[in-house]
């Protein structure tokens, strides 16, 4: 039987390969009138969460000194994460992300998609792509893209459909493709897989071929987001899922998103991760489905590995916690990385 030997949470934000002196592009584009932000459960706009937040004094956390810091102390975390993955070696990966507009565009968007195909291919955008992307987003490709030409990635055809076998079986109607998946070339960000797997290729894989098994969830878009209770019981019939799987494989789990943005809320990431870490999955469930929106929807990914890591017996710790604030209001994104060993 598999095994789950290794669980890994990691922030994918554009802002973590994004110099931090230019972290105001955003910022501009935070402040803008009518850009819906979420706070604390509550759809708001710039002037309203900057009141909200004006007692903070989070203009302190703005400077470039402390940005520069934040970021440096971030991508040692990343460094951590990827020297233990390393060490540890699994014969298969299963990754938990989410999609952005990136290959499920407005005529198809399942709530649920695990991906069989024999391998993923990663490469840089085209002029065309770049073009259609928000202002400065194009900065942090260098974090999730290769530097030139295109990175070939095995799957585990096998074991992800087992994965979607056992968990249509449990009553999660899920999508399954045998190919990679691709949007329409003409209004695709990218040709190659979302962000949130190209940035573990990158970052945690080093770029060397490593079997896996991406499972995407729909954390952003309605009408069909997965409650936090649904993301957590469909992780639970993956972790099920992978522990009957016949061969002897030594698996690991990794939730690439999250924590909050595009507002970071310190107090609520931190219970997040508390709560994670002594795998307290019902507590997660007390919040308001308003908490888990925009940015913050991809906390749902963690959600989802951590029920698949629920019978692992794994041990969760907290390696690092970075606010990268960028305006006054607390815009930004919080950069978050766990493990479970």
């Amino acid at each position: 039987m598999a095994e789950i030997v290794l669980g890994i949470g990691c922030t994918h934000t554009p802002q973590l390969h994004t110099p931090a002196a230019l972290w105001d592009i955003r910022a501009r584009r935070d402040a803008e009138d009518g850009v819906p932000l979420w706070y604390r459960g509550r759809r708001m706009t710039y002037a309203e969460v900057a009141t909200e937040r004006s007692h903070q004094d989070l203009a302190a956390q703005t400077s470039l000194a402390i940005r520069e810091t934040r970021l440096e102390k971030s991508h040692r975390a990343i460094g951590a994460l990827a020297d233990v993955f390393a060490e540890v070696d699994p014969d298969v990966t299963v990754i938990f992300g989410n999609d952005q507009n990136e290959i499920f565009l407005d005529d198809l968007k399942p709530a649920f998609t695990i991906m069989g195909a024999v391998e993923f291919e990663n490469m840089p955008r085209t002029e065309d792509q770049v073009e259609r992307l928000p202002p400065g987003i194009a900065l942090s490709d260098t974090g999730h893209l290769p530097d030139a030409g295109t990175i070939l990635m095995p799957g585990h055809p096998a074991l992800a459909g087992h994965i979607a076998a056992e968990c249509s079986a449990a009553g999660f109607d899920v999508a399954f493709s045998r190919r990679q998946v691709r949007a329409d070339p003409a209004r695709a960000q990218t040709s190659g897989m979302p962000h949130a797997y190209g940035f573990v290729y990158k970052q945690l894989f080093r770029d060397r071929p490593v079997a896996h098994v991406p499972v995407d969830t729909n954390t952003f878009f309605p009408p069909n987001q997965p409650s936090v209770r649904r993301c957590l019981g469909f992780g639970s019939a993956v972790g099920k899922a992978i522990h009957s799987w016949s061969e002897a494989l030594r698996v690991a789990v990794i939730a690439s998103g999250g924590l909050s943005h595009f507002v970071v809320d310190e107090d609520f990431d931190r219970d997040i991760m508390a709560a994670m870490a002594r795998n307290d999955f019902a507590h997660l469930a007390t919040y308001d489905e308003g908490y888990f929106q925009a940015g913050s929807s991809e906390i749902k990914s963690w959600i989802v590995a951590g029920g698949a890591m629920q019978a692992s017996g794994l041990a969760g710790e907290i390696v690092d916690y970075q606010p990268l604030y960028r305006t006054v209001a607390g815009t930004g994104s919080s950069a978050a990385f766990m493990l479970w060993r």
